[in-house]
């Protein structure tokens, strides 16, 4: 922090708007107020060859102020985070009236408001949808895109892109030039919504397409379900996997300790062969269940 003197010269002939901002500058008690009296000073002061040393000084310290106030700035901007729940993370993306409120309803049946005023969502709104017992947390960004809500985005595995359908591909398009110009490793699904009569559409005041919009969002998660089943005992909730997991990445998942005392699994599915046995590299398929016995 700097230690505010008079610095003004006599010399140098200025005005009384110079003495102004220099009592300004003197009476400042933030690092904003003092670069706006300082800017304020060199605007007034005349300029002569008298005039240079002082002119170089007052912008050499507006200078080092400025540096200061972007510091501070940056001390002060706190990251915005969401804990992550669930077996994986979907955002809503999409221009204000585009659906999202709805649609967070209608997938999770959390209580947000809706209104036909734009901008009524301010922060991000968080709900969980259920698939078949794996819980899938849903996001809603809000349509100010503000960078520090935008960030979720990058720790999401999908991003459902909401225009309604009444406008066109307008909306679209901002929405594509959005995420182009940030790095997203997620997996983006663009949808129509406020369509309740065309084909493919989503309507999440009638309902209409929201259960085949659930099974796509799983299918795009690119997951399976697997359900443990203690020994003797009726099935447990299922877990998700990423799809292509093993049968050591289950027992990971359940407790790595059981790796140890590992003798096999038996697998129970659908086909002919289930209750058979099987090792720790086995590829585990969705909706399989899997009874681990251990030494």
């Amino acid at each position: 922090m700097f230690h505010l003197t008079k610095i003004s010269i006599m010399p140098v002939n200025a005005g009384p708007e110079y003495f102004v901002a220099e009592k300004k500058y003197l009476d400042a008690r933030t690092t904003e107020k003092r670069i706006e009296a300082l800017e304020e000073m060199i605007r007034a002061l005349p300029k002569h060859k008298g005039s240079e040393n002082l002119l170089a000084q007052l912008k050499h310290r507006l200078a080092r102020l400025k540096k200061e106030s972007k510091t501070e700035k940056k001390k002060s901007v706190k990251p915005f985070t969401i804990e992550k729940l669930g077996c994986a993370r979907v955002c809503l993306l999409g221009l204000t009236k585009s659906g999202k409120s709805s649609l967070l309803k209608a997938l999770t049946g959390k209580d947000v408001e809706i209104s036909d005023k734009p901008y009524t969502t301010t922060r991000p709104e968080v709900g969980m949808m259920d698939y078949g017992g794996v819980q899938i947390q849903i996001i809603e960004i809000p349509s100010t895109f503000e960078p520090k809500y935008l960030s979720l985005l990058h720790t999401s595995e999908l991003i459902l892109c909401l225009f309604d359908s009444t406008q066109g591909e307008k909306q679209k398009e901002v929405l594509s030039d959005l995420l182009s110009k940030r790095k997203l490793s997620a997996r983006i699904m663009f949808i129509t919504t406020k369509g309740d009569l065309e084909d493919g559409e989503i309507s999440a005041r009638t309902g209409k397409g929201i259960e085949e919009l659930k099974e796509r969002i799983w299918e795009s998660l690119n997951l399976i379900k697997v359900y443990p089943k203690p020994v003797d005992k009726p099935c447990s909730k299922p877990i998700a996997l990423p799809a292509g997991s093993t049968i050591k990445d289950f027992v990971e998942r359940i407790n790595k300790a059981f790796l140890k005392s590992f003798k096999f699994a038996r697998i129970y599915d659908k086909t002919s062969f289930s209750r058979r046995k099987v090792g720790l590299n086995y590829e585990l398929k969705n909706e399989d269940t899997v009874e681990i016995h251990s030494e």
